[in-house]
């Protein structure tokens, strides 16, 4: 009779096995799967559907809300970051309420500041030519006392607008700046090495002879095979 071919094809102990998932890995940023152009990373502690990301997803989400950790586990992101050069500077993206905001705050400030600056000089040359004509007689009228105290007055105003607006433009500055720094985000250390001993797991080949003459044991020195033991009864011919 004629073997099956199943009998008769050799059955080889390395067999591939699948390992792809039911479910495909996705970013949880843009719900799209990780290919050679942009693959996923695991950055945060997060599991489950919510454990890869891309790095581009992940770079415009952090520079958006200038953050440095996850939103959802608190994990701190290990990252490298660095400037773009100042040619390739992008446009911070602003509404054009914010825009208009800026744009009137500026001009008022360019005027306040002038006008400040003016009033003090105008009121210093004439006190300064007061007190020139005060002592002669050594006596300041009260007109000195009272140009001194709008002088202080306005010079103390003129000084804390400026400290508000610039901090202001300091906030300003600082999210231009994370808007154009390059981030590179690292896997998260942990989650690297869990990934990695799930994929050797998977992918780990079985040695067991699927025909029946026994299992191999392989050393680096040494190599036996273990024969099944013949549980039948021994024929003695008389």
């Amino acid at each position: 009779a004629g073997s099956s071919p199943s009998a008769s094809a050799p059955v080889s102990a390395f067999s591939r096995t699948s390992v792809t998932p039911s479910n495909q890995d996705i970013c949880r940023i843009c719900h799209c799967e990780g290919d050679d152009e942009s693959p996923l990373i695991t950055p945060c502690h997060c599991t489950g559907s919510l454990h890869f990301v891309h790095q581009a997803c992940l770079q415009q989400w952090i520079k958006s809300s200038d953050t440095r950790c996850c939103e959802l586990c608190k994990y701190e992101f290990i990252m490298e970051t660095k400037l773009k050069p100042l040619r390739k500077w992008e446009k911070l993206q602003m509404t054009a309420s914010e825009r208009r905001k800026i744009t009137y705050s500026v001009m008022f400030h360019v005027i306040a500041i002038t006008c400040v600056v003016w009033s003090l000089y105008v009121l210093i040359d004439r006190t300064a030519e007061e007190i020139k004509q005060g002592q002669g007689t050594g006596i300041l009228e009260w007109p000195f006392w009272t140009k001194l105290v709008v002088v202080a007055i306005g010079f103390t105003g003129g000084l804390l607008f400026m400290y508000i607006q610039c901090k202001v433009y300091l906030q300003l500055w600082k999210r231009l700046k994370a808007y154009n720094r390059v981030i590179y985000v690292q896997n998260c250390p942990e989650t690297s090495k869990k990934n990695i001993f799930e994929k050797s797991a998977l992918t780990e080949p079985s040695f067991e002879n699927k025909d029946g003459h026994g299992v191999c044991y392989s050393d680096t020195n040494s190599s036996s095979c273990t024969e099944p033991e013949d549980t039948g009864a021994e024929i003695i011919h008389v």
